[in-house]
C-alpha cells in the first residue's frame, strides 16, 4: 500500500465544527474512511513540511500514537473541541474530539513524556522545533523518503499528519522490533506478527533480559510487559 498517514480530517458532516463526540463514520478497524483515520500518503496542494523526530524511539511511538487515535472509535473532529484529546488521549473509552494538530500535539505528548505545547498548523513548524524534539525542517520534494512516525505540516496554514507507515530508520530495524498493532493477548503471536521467528521460551528469555526482566519464567505478568514494550515500539531484539 505504499507510505500510510493518519490525521482528524473532517467531521460527519463534512464540516470543521458541530459534530458529535467520537467518529460516527468509522465502521471498520483499521479505519481508512473515518472522521480520524488512515490513507495513503498525497501530496498537498500546499506542499509540506518534514518535522522528523530526532529519537528513533519517540518517532515508532509517535505513530503508534496515531494508529491508536484512528482506530479509535470513540474519537471524532470537532474544532470547536479540539483540546478534548488531550484530556482523554488516544485511547480514550469516552467519546471526544479533536482537530488535526491537537491530535499531533496529543501523539507527541504520549511519545515522548513532554506536551510540546499548544499550536496550530499556522505556527507548528516552530513550536516543534523549539520543543528539542524534532530535527530542523525539511521541505517534500518528490523521491524524499518519507520514514515511519515523521510528522508532516501545509507550508501555509491547513493541514498536519503523521506517517503511520513508512521507511524504517536504520536504528529502528537493527534495535528495536516494529510496533506491534492488533488485539491478541499473546506475546508469541505478537512477535510472529512482527517478524520474530524464533518465538521459543529460550529466546523469549533472552528478549526479556535485554529489556529488563531478569528470572523471565513465562508468566502473564511478564509477557504483558514485553507486549506493552511491543505495542509501543520499545521492544528491544536480541543481537547474536
Amino acid at each position: 500500500m505504499g507510505i500510510i498517514i493518519g490525521s482528524a480530517r473532517i467531521d460527519e458532516n463534512g464540516k470543521l465544527a458541530g459534530g458529535k463526540g467520537g467518529d460516527q463514520k468509522q465502521t471498520v478497524s483499521p479505519d481508512y474512511k473515518g472522521e480520524v483515520s488512515m490513507q495513503p500518503f498525497y501530496v498537498h496542494s500546499k506542499g509540506w513540511y518534514i518535522l522528523r523526530p530526532k529519537d528513533d524511539r519517540i518517532a515508532l511511538r509517535v505513530a503508534a500514537a496515531m494508529i491508536n487515535a484512528c482506530n479509535n472509535v470513540h474519537i471524532g473532529y470537532n474544532q470547536a473541541r479540539r483540546e478534548d484529546i488531550l484530556k482523554y488521549g488516544t485511547q480514550s473509552k469516552v467519546d471526544t474530539n479533536c482537530d488535526c494538530s491537537s491530535l499531533v500535539r496529543e501523539c507527541i505528548k504520549e511519545a515522548s513524556g513532554k506536551d510540546p505545547g499548544n499550536f496550530t498548523t499556522f505556527n507548528e513548524v516552530s513550536v516543534l522545533e523549539k520543543s528539542g524534539l524534532f530535527q530542523k525542517k525539511q521541505v517534500y520534494k518528490s523521491g524524499t523518503i518519507l520514514y515511519t512516525g515523521d510528522v508532516l505540516v501545509t507550508k501555509t496554514k491547513g493541514h498536519t499528519v503523521a506517517v503511520t507507515s513508512g521507511a524504517a530508520r536504520v536504528s529502528d530495524s537493527i534495535n528495536y522490533y516494529p510496533v506491534f498493532i492488533g488485539t491478541t493477548t499473546s506475546i508469541v503471536a505478537a512477535l510472529v506478527s512482527v517478524g520474530e521467528k524464533d518465538t521459543s521460551y529460550s529466546h523469549r528469555s533472552k528478549i526479556a533480559k535485554v529489556n529488563g526482566i531478569v528470572n523471565y519464567t513465562g508468566t502473564s505478568v511478564q509477557n504483558t510487559v514485553l507486549l506493552n514494550l511491543l505495542k509501543q515500539g520499545k521492544l528491544k531484539k536480541v543481537h547474536l
